[in-house]
């Protein structure tokens, strides 16, 4: 018998007598999964403190954590604080790391998951939503997620969203060459990471390896072709992006941001994998979309243009600089600089007729028409998670649940109209 399932058998052991049953929910070792329900409760314990999470910072990694769901015991759980904003929340978002790959409800197996706070997200679907559009826009790689309540060391957190990480893996982002990477173009939260430079600006940083041992050679490789897919976008040369890109995934990519308005989508949480030299630089998956989908907490969906904003208005006025601007407390007035540190790869495509076309086609025959279906998701989903929310709102002060949801599905209605004359033509 394998080590590991001496370690199980052994840890089951010493948890049966701390299994207690209550209200069709079980305990084992202070982790509580609600059995019975469609609606599952996750408690996670450990040696340390909310607080001293806080203290210790998001690197700090902690060990002994027990995690139970769907009748299977693992022990040896890595744990974490996670999130760039939202790390020092009051709502803190988490990542676990498992000893091996487990499939939790159905989403494929992953050693990594994450607990995503929505914290500035006070519908707390806009991530879901997002996934679930990609999923139908066609990006394979497209993440699921599943709704938890969650307890640490017995003290109600409230409602997490549960998702895999994105990493290299058979059932996440497939990749076997030895020097297949995923990287993340990332501007605005690169600390403690190494930044390769591109010829065009910015940061890029890896995500993950097939092979720890072969970063140099990996991102080696992947920098010449982003350099070279950088240079044939900013030239308008259609064909040379067609040899160096899958432009599928980028098409699919640009709809899902642009749908989204998306602010991460060009400055931070903007992924591409590439699997060796044999292998084109694809786009994706979606990350982090908090404060996507017209979400007031973003100061651009304050302004005039509320419900039609485009990648192309924000790079024109931030990207590349030049605009005049009045200060809101001085009142002053001043002309933007260019800024290098938002990515210009989805404003030089999307001027190509070539690339627009290829956008057309796939939101056409995707996303098209989909308007009910995504609303009805959204329905699906407040009524599956609305008790939680108002728990959080109630606690944290958020905004009207039920007004922030309207809103939300009005924004979606009136950007499909958008769409529709946009790119359904």
């Amino acid at each position: 018998m394998k080590k590991w399932r001496k370690t199980i058998l052994l840890t089951v052991f010493i948890s049966v007598l701390s299994i207690v049953f209550v209200c069709n929910s079980i305990v084992v070792s202070g982790v509580k999964i609600q059995i019975g329900t469609p609606f599952p409760v996750v408690e996670l314990s450990s040696s340390v403190s909310i607080d001293d999470i806080y203290e210790n910072g998001k690197e700090s990694r902690y060990q002994g954590v027990v995690y139970f769901v769907n009748d299977d015991l693992y022990s040896e759980v890595q744990l974490k604080g996670r999130g760039n904003t939202t790390f020092l929340k009051e709502k803190m978002p988490f990542q676990i790391k498992f000893p091996e790959k487990v499939d939790l409800f159905g989403m494929g197996k992953s050693k990594k998951w994450i607990l995503l706070a929505n914290y500035y997200d006070s519908t707390e679907v806009r991530n879901s939503v997002a996934f679930y559009i990609e999923r139908l826009l066609g990006e394979k790689y497209a993440l699921d997620g599943r709704f938890v309540e969650l307890y640490y060391n017995n003290q109600k957190l409230g409602l997490y969203y549960l998702t895999p990480k994105i990493e290299i893996a058979k059932e996440r982002v497939d990749l076997r060459d030895p020097l297949g990477v995923i990287a993340e173009y990332d501007t605005v939260h690169n600390e403690n990471k190494k930044c390769y430079t591109p010829k065009s600006g910015g940061c890029i940083t890896v995500s993950d390896l097939v092979s720890d041992d072969n970063e140099k050679g990996a991102m080696a490789d992947f920098m010449k072709s982003y350099d070279a897919l950088m240079g044939a976008a900013k030239d308008g040369d259609y064909r040379t992006v067609k040899k160096i890109a899958d432009v599928e995934s980028l098409a699919i990519y640009y709809l899902l941001s642009e749908f989204s308005v998306n602010p991460d989508a060009y400055v931070s949480s903007f992924y591409f994998y590439k699997d060796g030299k044999d292998d084109k630089i694809h786009a994706g998956p979606g990350w982090d979309f908090d404060f996507a989908f017209g979400n007031k907490k973003w100061s651009w969906a304050k302004e005039v243009d509320f419900y039609s904003p485009s990648f192309k208005q924000i790079q024109r006025r931030w990207a590349f600089g030049g605009s005049e601007y009045i200060d809101k407390t001085s009142g002053a007035s001043g002309v933007l600089e260019a800024n290098e540190n938002i990515s210009k790869l989805l404003y030089y495509l999307i001027d190509m007729p070539e690339f627009l076309s290829e956008v057309k086609t796939i939101y056409r025959d995707r996303l098209m028409g989909k308007d009910d279906e995504i609303l009805a998701f959204i329905k699906s989903q407040v009524s599956e998670i609305k008790d939680q929310v108002l728990y959080d709102n109630s606690r944290l002060n958020f905004d009207d649940y039920y007004s922030e949801i309207e809103s939300l599905m009005n924004w979606i209605s009136e950007r499909f109209k958008h769409f529709d004359e946009e790119y359904g033509s």
